[in-house]
């Protein structure tokens, strides 16, 4: 038994030397973010240019054509991002967003044209929707020093339209409605987008600046709504 512990020690320190080891960087990197932002939705409805006669008070309208129209959201979001050899990462993330748009002329036009009228009461205000988004991303890092960190990613974004609101005479919540009970414009309830992004590290906190296009309509209408949305969130990492 004395002679065999000196065997063990010779044995574990040749493994020791012989074996190679382990690189740091092969080890992935896990960081958690929790992040809040600020953008734009754009909103492109792609309607045939139509004469319409509306009767209060009578005039003829064109309806349709492509005019886009531009809203603010936002939004928050956890999420985790995995970094592999210090280069390729893939980040998942959970969120919730909120957009908002105004029920304006061009919308009660629209409404009117497809044979469902929008409430006298709703016409001028604005609304909001809220929804849950989860992007699945992978990206790139190309430069990083161990203050600063640049990644470059794209990926694959599912949003969910959950629930609206419509102010009604300064009452923020005085008309609640599905996505898809907004007369002549109901909206879908699930959206598939394709984004892509940067984002920078400065010690812990994450900048990320993207640009997501809708890849199905923003309606569930039988034209097509396409939809443009920018985000930049600002993020700490633990």
């Amino acid at each position: 038994m004395k002679r065999l512990i000196p065997a063990l020690a010779l044995l574990t320190l040749c493994a020791a030397v012989w074996l190679p080891p382990s690189s740091a960087s092969a080890v992935p990197k896990m960081d958690v973010k929790v992040a809040v932002g600020i953008g734009s939705t754009t909103l492109v409805p792609r309607l045939p240019s139509i004469p319409l006669m509306l009767q209060d008070p009578p005039r003829e309208v064109f309806v349709g054509g492509r005019h886009p129209g531009t809203f603010p959201n936002w939004g928050m979001q956890i999420g985790a991002r995995v970094t592999f050899d210090n280069k390729v990462f893939f980040e998942m993330d959970a969120g919730f967003s909120r957009f908002y748009f105004d029920i304006g002329q061009q919308l009660q036009d629209i409404a009117e044209f497809q044979g469902d009228p929008i409430p006298d009461v709703l016409k001028g205000q604005r609304a909001r929707m809220n929804q849950l988004e989860i992007p699945l991303l992978a990206g790139y890092r190309p430069y990083a020093n161990p203050y600063f960190k640049i990644f470059v990613y794209g990926g694959w974004v599912s949003t969910f339209n959950l629930r609206g609101f419509a102010d009604v005479n300064g009452n923020r919540k005085a008309y609640k409605f599905k996505p898809k009970d907004i007369p002549g414009y109901p909206l879908a309830i699930y959206l598939a987008g394709l984004r892509i992004g940067t984002q920078f590290d400065l010690g812990p906190l994450n900048f990320d600046v993207s640009y997501t296009i809708g890849m199905n309509s923003m309606t569930a209408t039988d034209y097509r709504t396409n939809s443009h949305v920018f985000k930049f969130f600002l993020g700490w990492l633990f």
